[in-house]
Parts: structure tokens; C-alpha cells; sequence
């Protein structure tokens, strides 16, 4: 195995909630790039 085989996961800070790796593509998190938007809702 080497490191390209890897995935690379991104997680919410507050929840752990899987967040996509590529903010720049269309995705359903939009309000922060660390915090799922649920979260982001609540800490604001």
C-alpha cells in the first residue's frame, strides 16, 4: 500500500460530521469550510 492508496477525510471541528475535501465543488456545506452548516447555525 502507499500513500496515493490513502483517502483523506475532513471532519466537522464540533461533531465530526464528514465534510468534503474540495470546498470548492459543489457541496451541501457552504457557511464554513470547518463546521458543518448545523453546527454553524448553532455556534452563531
Amino acid at each position: 500500500m502507499t500513500d496515493k492508496d490513502d483517502i483523506e477525510l475532513k471532519v466537522c471541528k464540533n461533531c465530526d460530521a464528514p465534510l468534503p475535501n474540495d470546498p470548492s465543488r459543489l457541496n451541501y456545506f457552504n457557511l464554513s469550510h470547518f463546521v458543518c452548516d448545523d453546527c454553524f447555525k448553532e455556534l452563531s
